[in-house]
């Protein structure tokens, strides 16, 4: 019990930090499980259900700011869905060194591509006109996107996601901003409810495959979770969200290295 209470207290503030930038915390919430003795059949679905917790206590902030890009959610999430369906259920399947292995170089990824991620302050040029490029405006903002890269790069981040607890915030949204053009706070309210839409599915793969789902503890650690959205997704409304991002490179960087110590060993 009592290592449930420190848990809760770290995941309290995983998931404050991390709805502040649109993710749901997975790419943390995973490694400290594994820490804490969780198995790697335990610590994804325990992860996805935190994440589901996040994304949807942050997400009603970020709908009441009208921040959300609705149709652009629902045309590339669905890829993402239902690798993380796939993923999920097949988990199982997997070694555990290999999802390990998996897990430290999308720790590494992802945290090199918070380092770089730079919010484009530059006005954005459409491109020209060709079947596969959609060009959207919202929010009196233009920004284009390419279907085929941009499906393509969800869909494996899906089966990824699913296999290993996270749901690819911390890579989808590199994604909108850099491939895409998408501000930097839309991003963010978006990749939110991919995240809580991928998590779902992710969760409802694993429950269809293992009995060892830990529900106990899922919703245990899901209600300070569900606080930590909520308290995140406020102040993201005005913080530097760029000098956050910087600071979780570094952390998740360090989390990856150490992860890598232990597989080597």
């Amino acid at each position: 019990m009592q290592q449930t209470i420190i848990l809760a207290v770290v995941f309290f503030i995983i998931s404050t930090f991390f709805s502040m930038v649109g993710m749901g915390g997975g790419i943390l919430y995973v490694p400290i499980l594994l820490f804490a003795g969780f198995t790697f059949q335990q610590a994804p679905a325990i992860s996805l259900i935190l994440i589901i917790a996040t994304s949807i206590s942050a997400l009603s902030t970020f709908w009441s700011n009208r921040k959300i890009d609705w149709k652009l959610a629902v045309v590339i999430d669905p890829p993402t869905d239902i690798m993380a369906f796939v993923g999920g259920y097949f988990s199982s399947l997997v070694p555990e060194p290999v999802l390990r292995s998996i897990l430290v170089v999308v720790l590494m990824v992802a945290a090199t591509l918070m380092l770089m991620n730079k919010v484009k302050k530059e006005p954005h040029t459409p491109q020209k006109e060709h079947w596969w490029l959609w060009h959207r405006h919202f929010n009196d903002v233009n920004y284009t996107v390419n279907l085929p890269l941009v499906l393509t790069a969800t869909a494996l981040i899906g089966l990824l996601s699913g296999m290993i607890g996270i749901t690819g915030g911390i890579i989808k949204l590199p994604i909108m901003v850099l491939l895409c053009g998408v501000p930097m706070d839309v991003a963010i309210a978006t990749s939110t409810v991919m995240v809580a839409v991928t998590a779902l599915f992710g969760l409802a793969g694993h429950a269809m495959n293992t009995s060892l789902l830990d529900w106990h503890t899922g919703i245990i650690l899901g209600i300070a979770a569900v606080a930590g959205g909520l308290l995140g997704s406020k102040i993201s409304v005005s913080i530097k969200k760029s000098k956050l991002k910087k600071w979780f490179g570094i952390l998740v960087w360090i989390i990856a290295i150490r992860m890598l110590i232990q597989l080597l060993k």
